[in-house]
C-alpha cells in the first residue's frame, strides 16, 4: 500500500492503529489537536474484563464476543508494544472478583467459580463480601503506562505525530490549522477521535456521544483488595482496581451531562458508597486524586469500526475502551490492507440502513 493513512486522535485506539499500519508499511500521521492520550485512554482504570463486565452491565452477544477475542490478543500483542518501544507494561490476569453470583452468562462461558464469605476473605482479606463470582483470566493493566508506549511503539514503527485543529474531513483529504494556517494532509482518512468523533467536521450525524465517568485514586491506610472487584452497594454499583505502586482506584459514574467536565459531591460520594459497602478500609484511605473523562457511547453499546461516507471510523468504543485496543486495530488494518469484511454489527452504517 503506497498511499498515507491520516489518523485523526490520538488516544489508545490512533497510537494502537498507527502502530499496526507503520508496522506493515504503511506511512502514518497522526493528528492529535492537545496531548497524546490526555483524554479517555488515561482516564481509563484499565480493566480487562468482559466477561464481568457482561455480567455487572449487561450489554450483546456481540460485545462480549469481541470482548474476548481482544482479550485473547492482548499477550501478543502488548509484548510487540514492548519490544518496539522498549517500555515494560505489566499485565494482570489474576481474575476478577464480580460481587453477588451471576446469572445472566453462563458460568461455563468463561472460566469461574462461585464463592462464598469464607472462601472470598481467604484471598481478598479486605473485603467483606458474602459471595462472589471469581472470572479466572481477567483483570487490569495501567493505561497511564500502556498509552505511552504504544505511542513509542507507534514512532519506533514509522509513525508520525502532529498537532492540530481539524477544520475539514472529506475522502482522501484532511484540512488542519496549525499555528493560524491551514494545511491538508491527504491519504486514506480514518477518524479515531472517541467522544469527539460527532465533532469532527463532516461525521455530525454518526451517534456518538460523551458519557462522563467520575474517578478516584486513593491510597489505603492497609493491604487494598489484589484483583479487579466489581461491587454494589446500596445505592449504585462500581469497581476496584488496583495499581503496582500501592495506589487504588476507585470509579466510576455514569453520567449524561454532554462534554460538562468536573468531579462532584454526589459523584464522590456514590463511587465511595459502592467500593466501601465491599471494602471497609477505603474509608481510612487518603485520597490523592480525582478526575472526569468522556466515554464515547453508541445507541447500541457496539463500536463503530469501518467505512462511512468514504472515511474509515474507529470509535464508540464506550465502557472498554482499553480492552477493545488489539482487536481494533487488528480488525481496521485488516480491512484497510487486505479488504477483509468488516462486521455489519459494527459498520458505522448499521444506523442509517433504510427502513
Amino acid at each position: 500500500m503506497s498511499e498515507r493513512c491520516i489518523l485523526v486522535g490520538g488516544g489508545l485506539h490512533g497510537c494502537a492503529l498507527a502502530f499496526q499500519l507503520a508496522s506493515r508499511g504503511v506511512e502514518v500521521v497522526v493528528v492529535e489537536r492537545g496531548v497524546v492520550g490526555a483524554e479517555a485512554s488515561t482516564a481509563a482504570a484499565g480493566m480487562l474484563a468482559p466477561t464481568a463486565e457482561a455480567w455487572r452491565h449487561g450489554g450483546s452477544a456481540t460485545a462480549h464476543s469481541i470482548g474476548k477475542a481482544s482479550l485473547g490478543l492482548y499477550p501478543a500483542w502488548l509484548a510487540r508494544v514492548e519490544a518496539a518501544s522498549r517500555c515494560r507494561v505489566p499485565l494482570h490476569l489474576t481474575g476478577v472478583l464480580v460481587e453477588g453470583v451471576s446469572s445472566s452468562l453462563a458460568v461455563g462461558e468463561q472460566p469461574a467459580r462461585r464463592l462464598g464469605a469464607q472462601e472470598i476473605a481467604a484471598i481478598e482479606p479486605s473485603l467483606t463480601l458474602s459471595e462472589a463470582t471469581l472470572v479466572s483470566g481477567e483483570g487490569w493493566l495501567d493505561p497511564r503506562v500502556l498509552v505511552p508506549a504504544v505511542q513509542a511503539a507507534a514512532r519506533a514503527a514509522g509513525a508520525s505525530f502532529v498537532s492540530g485543529e481539524v477544520v475539514d474531513v472529506s475522502a482522501g483529504a484532511v484540512t488542519l490549522r496549525r499555528e493560524g494556517a491551514k494545511d491538508q494532509l491527504t491519504g486514506r482518512i480514518v477518524i479515531c477521535a472517541g467522544a469527539w468523533t460527532a465533532c469532527v467536521p463532516g461525521l455530525e450525524r454518526l451517534p456518538v456521544r460523551p458519557v462522563r465517568g467520575q474517578m478516584l485514586s486513593v491510597r489505603p491506610s492497609g493491604p487494598p483488595p489484589s484483583r479487579v472487584v466489581f461491587c454494589a452497594g446500596p445505592l449504585g454499583s462500581g469497581y476496584i482496581v488496583p495499581r503496582e505502586d500501592g495506589r487504588v482506584l476507585v470509579g466510576s459514574t455514569m453520567e449524561e451531562v454532554g462534554f460538562e467536565r468536573g468531579v462532584t459531591a454526589a459523584g464522590v460520594s456514590s463511587i465511595l458508597a459502592a467500593a466501601s459497602h465491599a471494602w471497609p478500609g477505603l474509608a481510612d484511605a487518603e485520597v490523592l486524586e480525582a478526575w472526569s473523562g468522556f466515554r464515547p457511547a453508541t445507541p447500541d453499546g457496539l463500536p463503530l469500526l469501518g467505512e462511512w461516507n468514504g472515511v474509515w471510523v474507529a470509535t464508540g468504543h464506550h465502557r472498554n475502551g482499553v480492552l477493545l485496543a488489539p482487536f481494533t486495530a487488528a480488525m481496521v488494518a485488516a480491512a484497510l490492507l487486505d479488504g477483509t469484511a468488516v462486521d455489519p454489527a459494527l459498520a458505522p452504517g448499521r444506523f442509517f440502513l433504510a427502513g
